[in-house]
C-alpha cells in the first residue's frame, strides 16, 4: 500500500459528530478483520476445502462461520495451460461485524480476494517503477483526516497511465454527511493526480503479455504520523466509501472483480484475480 505521511502538531483533531447524533455515526462504521488462507478449488467449481491462517484471532464460531460461507462459494474452474484442475489458491477476505439496533453484531464476509503475485512471475503483469506519493491534502489535515483511496489504473504499454480513477475511500475518522464526503473528494483528488505521473514496467511473460493495456489495483493510505498501522490478525474500524464503477475503461473487468479491501497487503495488484468467485459472498 503506497502510504503518504504527513508531520503536523495538529494530528489528532477529531471531526465532529455528524446532525444525527453519536448513534447516528456509529451506524457507519464497521469492525473488520483481514484473515488470509488458501481454498481448494475442485474442477467443477466447487470448493473442496480451505485452511486458515492460524494466527487469526479466530473464535470457533467464526471459524465455524467461514467455513459455512465457503461451502456455499462456486468458482470459475481453474485453468493451467488450458486444462482444468484442482487449484489451491491463496485467498483474502474481509470479515466485518455491524452494530445492529439492539447494539448486537451481525458478522459477514463483504469482499475477497483470490490469489497472490507469488503465484505467477513478476514479469507477467505490469511492476511499479516510479510511483511518487501524493501530497496530503490540507484540509484534510486541518480536520485530521485519515483513509484509504482505492485507485484502478489502466496502465499503455508505454508504462504510462492511461486513465486512473478512485474505486472506492474509506475513512478512520466520523463526521457529518458533507464533511466526509469532502474528505473523500480530497483523497481520491490526490491520489489520482499523483497517479497520473506514475510509471510501470509492462509485462514481458504470461499470457497477459500482449495485450494493449492492463489494469492494476493500487491502494493509497493517507496516514498521519503517530497512527499505528494495523497489524495482521488486529480488528480495525472504518467507515467504507460507496464503490465507483462508473469507469468505461475498466467497467467490465470491475463486475468480475472483488471488493478492493481485502486486498493481501500493500503493492499493485492485477484487477484479473487468480480465481473467479460466481458467487458473491453471504452473511
Amino acid at each position: 500500500m503506497l502510504r503518504v505521511f504527513l508531520f503536523s502538531l495538529a494530528l489528532l483533531v477529531a471531526l465532529p459528530l455528524s446532525a444525527g447524533g453519536p448513534r447516528a455515526v456509529r451506524k457507519q462504521a464497521e469492525s473488520s478483520l483481514r484473515v488470509t488462507g488458501f481454498v481448494v478449488i475442485g474442477t467443477d467449481g466447487t470448493v473442496q476445502g480451505h485452511e486458515l491462517d492460524p494466527k487469526a484471532p479466530l473464535t470457533p464460531l467464526l471459524v465455524e462461520f467461514i467455513g459455512r460461507s465457503l461451502d456455499r462459494w462456486r468458482f470459475e474452474p481453474v485453468k493451467v495451460n488450458g486444462e482444468v484442475v484442482r487449484a489451491r489458491v491463496p485467498m483474502s477476505l474481509r470479515l466485518v461485524a455491524k452494530r445492529s439496533e439492539d447494539d448486537k453484531y451481525n458478522i459477514s464476509i463483504t469482499s475477497t480476494h483470490f490469489g497472490s503475485r507469488e503465484s505467477s512471475q513478476a514479469t507477467d503483469w505490469p511492476q511499479r517503477l516510479e510511483m511518487k506519493p501524493p501530497q496530503f491534502p490540507t484540509g484534510a489535515l486541518r480536520v485530521g483526516g485519515k483513509g484509504t483511496a482505492y485507485l484502478i489504473v489502466q496502465i499503455g504499454r508505454d508504462g504510462r497511465v492511461m486513465n486512473v480513477d478512485a474505486e472506492q475511500v474509506n475513512l478512520r475518522v466520523a463526521g457529518s454527511t458533507n464533511q466526509m464526503d469532502q474528505l473523500r473528494k480530497q483523497f481520491a483528488q490526490a491520489a489520482i493526480h499523483a497517479a497520473r505521473g506514475w510509471t510501470f514496467t509492462p509485462p514481458t511473460t504470461g499470457r497477459n503479455a500482449d495485450r494493449d493495456s492492463w489494469l492494476v489495483r493500487v491502494p493509497v493510505d493517507f496516514r498521519l504520523v503517530g497512527e499505528q498501522t494495523v497489524q495482521p490478525g488486529e480488528w480495525e474500524a472504518y467507515i467504507p466509501g460507496p464503490r465507483n464503477m462508473n469507469m468505461p475503461w475498466a467497467q467490465a473487468q470491475l463486475k468480475l472483480a472483488g471488493n478492493p479491501d481485502a486486498l493481501p497487503d500493500s503493492g499493485v495488484f492485477p484487477l484479473e484475480e487468480g480465481a473467479k468467485l460466481l458467487t458473491p459472498p453471504a452473511p
